[in-house]
């Protein structure tokens, strides 16, 4: 009987092992974020306006499409992504209501191309200062990214 139990301890404990070393693996599959950003900024206004752009390097390594569908930010009143194009020699700048970035690619948003618009910004933003945008996500998922102001230079 004694030896059943020992058997029985033994083969517990060598459970619980399994599971705690499994754990670690678990987590850092589930830490993989939506979207990696980098080079966020916003142009810093001129007086008297509220409305500026805003541009950075968005990449998916999530193992999955992701399709960003909303954007926030408690400095502006309304936050919108743009696309310009050229359509007959001219060109135009439309919002877009959703962008797709399969895994493993990346977007740029850049003046002339895919960007962000802020409107009725906070005013006395200047070069010193930064802007939190959360980017929304189809999967419910959001990420929030710090951006740098910048000058229109």
């Amino acid at each position: 009987m004694l030896l059943r139990i020992n058997s029985m301890v033994k083969a517990l404990t060598l459970c619980v092992a399994v599971l705690f070393l499994t754990l670690p693996i678990q987590a850092a599959e589930k830490a993989v974020p939506a979207l990696t950003i980098s080079d966020a900024i916003f142009k810093v206004m001129p007086p008297g306006r509220s409305m500026t752009a805003g541009y950075m390097l968005l990449t998916n390594n999530s193992g999955e499409t992701q399709v960003l569908t909303a954007l926030r930010s408690d400095s502006a009143e309304r936050v919108e992504l743009h696309q310009h194009t050229h359509v007959n020699g001219m060109m135009k700048m439309r919002k877009v209501d959703q962008l797709s970035i399969a895994d493993g690619e990346s977007v740029e948003l850049t003046p002339g191309g895919y960007h962000l618009m802020l409107f009725g910004v906070k005013e006395g933003l200047g070069l010193d200062d930064t802007m939190d945008i959360e980017l929304q996500l189809e999967s419910g998922k959001s990420v929030i990214v710090n951006a740098k102001a910048s000058s229109f230079k």
